[in-house]
């Protein structure tokens, strides 16, 4: 039996041809600095390997109906396992994706409530028990025969609509007669109805005769009634004896439905509490928990002037609006109020403007005669009319055109994108579902709340929830799986999170976390999981349970393969394998392999280094002492914000601190980015709620620099996104050879048609499709890979044609521009930042994460103006990076300071704690138990309290003299 997985001549990418012997059943970590080929050598090679023969091993059929994996550029590997890769990176950016979703929980929450839940009436809550049709049939037929009854079902008034588009549906669903506050209307006829007013509807599904033969015309009706309206809920009216005689209708109704409005819930589905099932969504927002709605002070465009001089959006009130219907309404509005349209706008009455925006409320007032041409409109005068208001109208419209696009596939349209902003849905309040599912319960509670529960709180709540004594048995068997899940969730440090929280707002490191407590969940033994940093996203109070986490894999019979820099993780490995010495070219080699302790004495190791003290990143001897400007926070409640006040010194290097959940990334990213990007930027953005933000007039702009890819497509590359291909271009254009041939710039761009091999289209490959086989991407023949015609390849710089100048590693090109001053600038800024290893023209698309911040902080270094002050903000710009790395950040983020700037980063990573100026520590606890700040101030002053958890971390770090090295906390395998 196989004790090691073998791989054999590994070329793929920069490695150099490498043997390795990784050890079965073992933790493996796989570390080196970035670029170096660590994930070459673990996802390329070891994963992409291991998929690619259990994907052979399935039938051509099966084969054909899958995207298919190349073969790695490996001569072969041995000892492989049915192979799972959790790599890093962001959630599901699916707004419907949640926790719960991603997990399988909610699935089983949605079962759990559909069969062991409390109903209760709509309107008066009274408890009331779930019906099968058998059930409801049953009770009707135990009405003497001849009795005759009327089946309905109550309707809802939808949210932002008008009555007649409610009748409207009704109708189109085959009813026509629906029974408002007692009275049945035929929906053929007009129903004229106060808006303003609710009132108590039932559509009249139909109306039968108590006979021996009912069974299936009763089971139909109950079926439509259930399905088409009265999401889900029904009920029976006796209208008529047999023969006059008396029919009990107290014992009719007793313990059938609710004893007042006599309604009785049908028969219930998991899918009746899923957000993705048109019938069971939010009408208004379709089960996503957010919808656009009309922003008042988008609608005004000059204040200065009249609304009939364009004071108001010109798509509410132009020019060819004013001798229309709409213009006669306006018209008669503002006379009846004694207000003009000849008015500048910023001079009418407040509660006029009120009015204007947000209607009547229920006040009507007369159509007069105007110039317009409309003869429909002129019928209208002297009639009544109430106004919904500018807000009320632009948002039906915005459901109309949804309606509409939804049907021809339409693209958005320019004048909602103007006058709307993303908000909480204001029908199901970012519940997403209808209404009518949170009348069953569990424990009292419904589904969205114990969803919005952090995950320690629901495990106790679960945990002490008692059922009917008929509902007791699945009841607890569900409870049981979903207790499982929950400890896992928890042991793997994401108490703080809740089943309804979107995966587009978690973190890359807690969706790897996620997924990988799904691994675990499944017990599966003899196999092999590939990690990417799994340690990303966890505070150093933490970090130790995503290990344990990996040794419990590991001892139930696993292989573990973790690509990682964290130290921790690191040192508790059975076996450690080192790739270097450098990134990119300079990589691809295995320098070092063994335990912590031998990396240590070993002189080629980098990390070894940093183990034994022989390396370090150094504490400042002085800091910088902020000058008395301040950015002020003030009542952030944000998520679990807790009316948060906070000053962030400005012109200093600041870090946010606190364990995962305690709401830093709410705090920085949610509250005071986005009202900043409002300042400066685009004022659409709605920031997390706060009371205000002080001190933004001491910046000149403020700049997130994220780990989102730096372009979708395969052509963008470093040097178009840093900005000096341009510059390239040009000086290629400039040279004789381009002028002799009439070459100007856009000849050499390789998305230009007139400079491009047209027979790739300037991608350097061909890609041939097969059925059932992996796609082959082979060099194009044409240009033989350079992606330019030949006209553009006979132009030379210095010896080099384009194609090979995009070819150069940035360190290559620092010497190849030497003479280029403002190239060579931005060149060395990449340099500086570790990144000398990456091509020039190298695909936006192969870069990770981390390599994509630092290309985008090297950009903003790389224009830096004299005079401004910009703020700065990083979230965990340390991702993807080896302590030898991590030097290299921390002197560009000082750099930006040193030039007037003020840099705030969201870190976890004690060296770049360490070396801040100030530090805000928030807490204690994450989830409910956070959001709150713990301390300020220095790295010293904040390591001094006891109540913060990085404090004393921090303490520990500031007063050792190798904080990188102590026996590991769990015992590697013998």
């Amino acid at each position: 039996m196989k004790t090691s997985i073998e791989v054999r001549g590994a070329r793929q990418n920069n490695l150099k041809n490498i043997d390795v012997n990784i050890p079965r059943d073992r933790m493996t970590v796989i570390t080196g600095v970035s670029g170096s080929g660590k994930s070459s050598l673990a996802f390329e090679v070891i994963y992409g390997e291991g998929q690619r023969r259990f994907l052979e091993s399935l039938s051509t059929f099966a084969k054909s109906r899958m995207n298919q994996l190349k073969k790695p550029d490996v001569d072969f590997v041995f000892g492989l396992s049915p192979v799972i890769a959790i790599e890093q990176k962001k959630g599901n950016q699916n707004p419907r994706s949640t926790v719960g979703t991603m997990t399988d929980l909610y699935d089983f929450m949605r079962l759990l409530y559909a069969s062991s839940g409390e109903a209760c009436c709509p309107f008066c809550r009274h408890p009331i028990e779930t019906k099968t049709a058998g059930q409801m049939i049953d009770h009707v037929q135990s009405l003497p025969t001849g009795t005759e009854l009327e089946v309905l079902a109550p309707i809802f008034k939808l949210y932002d609509e008008d009555y007649q588009t409610l009748f409207d549906e009704i109708r189109s669903k085959g009813f026509r007669t629906v029974k408002i506050d007692g009275a049945n209307h035929n929906l053929g006829d007009p129903v004229e109805l106060d808006e303003e007013t609710d009132y108590q509807m039932e559509v009249v599904v139909d109306k039968v005769v108590v006979t021996p033969g009912l069974f299936k015309s009763l089971a139909k009706t109950i079926e439509n009634s259930l399905s088409l309206v009265g999401d889900g809920f029904i009920r029976f009216e006796i209208t008529g004896t047999p023969g006059g005689k008396a029919v009990d209708m107290k014992a009719f109704y007793k313990d059938f439905g609710c004893p007042e409005h006599h309604l009785v819930l049908g028969e219930l589905h998991p899918s009746y509490f899923s957000f993705n099932d048109p019938n069971s969504a939010c009408r208004t927002c379709g089960g996503i928990g957010t919808y656009l709605r009309t922003e008042k002070r988008f609608l005004i465009r000059n204040p200065e002037k009249s609304v009939s001089k364009g004071a108001l959006d010109h798509s509410l009130y132009g020019p060819s609006t004013k001798k229309s219907y709409r213009g006669m309404i306006m018209h008669s509005l503002f006379a009846h109020y004694g207000c003009s349209l000849d008015t500048p706008f910023r001079e009418l009455p407040d509660d006029f403007v009120d009015i204007l925006f947000n209607g009547t409320r229920g006040e009507q007032f007369p159509l007069i005669m105007t110039d317009t041409d409309s003869r429909h409109a002129k019928r209208q005068v002297g009639q009544l009319r109430r106004y919904p208001g500018l807000v009320a109208e632009v948002n039906r419209w915005y459901k109309w055109f949804v309606k509409k696009r939804a049907g021809s596939g339409g693209g958005d349209n320019e004048f909602f994108k103007r006058v709307m902003v993303e908000n909480t849905c204001p029908d199901c309040e970012g519940k997403k579902l209808k209404p009518q599912r949170f009348c069953v319960r569990i424990g009292g509670r419904d589904i969205h709340d114990l969803c919005s529960t952090p995950l320690k709180e629901l495990k106790a709540f679960l945990g002490g929830v008692t059922f009917p004594v008929h509902k007791q048995q699945v009841g607890k068997q569900i409870v049981s799986e979903i207790d499982t899940r929950l400890t896992l969730l928890i042991e793997i440090g994401l108490e703080y999170l809740n089943l309804g929280r979107r995966s587009d707002t978690i973190s890359g490191g807690e969706a790897q976390r996620i997924r990988l407590s799904t691994q675990i969940s499944s017990g599966l033994m003899g196999m092999l999981y590939v990690l990417d940093e799994p340690s990303i996203g966890l505070h150093a109070r933490d970090s130790l349970k995503i290990v344990q986490t990996l040794k419990k894999l590991r001892d139930i019979g696993n292989t573990i393969i973790v690509v990682e820099h964290d130290i921790d993780t690191i040192r508790s490995a059975d076996h450690i394998i080192e790739i270097g010495p450098g990134p990119g070219e300079r990589g691809g080699q295995v320098i070092a392999q063994g335990t912590a302790g031998q990396l240590r004495k070993s002189k080629q190791s980098l990390t070894g280094a940093f183990l034994s003290g022989a390396r370090r990143i150094e504490v400042p001897s002085q800091r910088r002492v902020p000058a008395g400007l301040y950015l002020s926070i003030r009542g952030a409640r944000a998520n679990n914000l807790r009316s948060v006040d906070v000053d962030i010194p400005l012109g200093v290097l600041t870090c946010v601190t606190g364990v995962s959940g305690s709401g830093k990334s709410t705090l920085i990213n949610e509250v005071m980015y986005k009202q900043l990007y409002a300042v400066f930027q685009d004022q659409r953005i709605v920031p997390g709620e706060h009371d205000s933000i002080e001190g933004a007039e001491h910046l000149t702009g403020i700049i997130n620099i994220d780990q989102s890819p730096i372009g979708r497509s395969t052509r963008s590359n470093p040097a178009t996104y840093v900005g000096f291909f341009d510059r390239i271009r040009e000086l290629f254009a400039e040279s004789d050879d381009a002028k002799e041939r009439g070459l100007g710039k856009n000849e050499f761009s390789f998305n230009q048609k007139t400079g491009r091999c047209e027979s790739c289209q300037g991608e350097g490959v061909v890609t041939t499709q097969l059925q059932f086989m992996a796609d082959i991407e082979s060099v194009c023949p044409a240009c033989k890979g350079a992606r330019f015609n030949n006209d553009v390849l006979e132009v030379r710089l210095k010896g080099k044609n384009i194609s090979e100048v995009l070819d150069l590693s940035i360190e290559e090109a620092v010497v190849f521009f030497s003479d280029q001053p403002y190239i060579l600038h931005k060149l060395n800024v990449l340099n500086q930042l570790g990144l000398g290893y990456l091509k020039l023209g190298q695909s936006s698309t192969t870069l990770s994460g981390g390599e994509a911040q630092r290309i985008k902080l090297a950009t903003e270094i790389g224009k830096l103006k004299r005079g401004s002050h910009n703020l700065y903000i990083l979230d965990e710009p340390t991702t993807g990076l080896h302590l030898h790395d991590i030097q290299k950040l921390i002197d560009c983020l000082n750099q930006l300071v040193d030039n007037g700037h003020s840099v705030l980063v969201i870190e976890h990573h004690l060296d770049v704690i360490k070396v801040s100026d100030y530090l805000i520590d928030m807490g204690p606890e994450g989830g409910k138990g956070g959001g709150s700040v713990v301390a300020q101030g220095t790295p010293e002053q904040v390591a001094a309290v006891e109540q913060s958890h990085t404090g004393k971390f921090l303490k520990e770090v500031l007063t050792s003299d190798n904080r990188y090295w102590k026996e590991p906390a769990l015992s590697a395998r013998s």
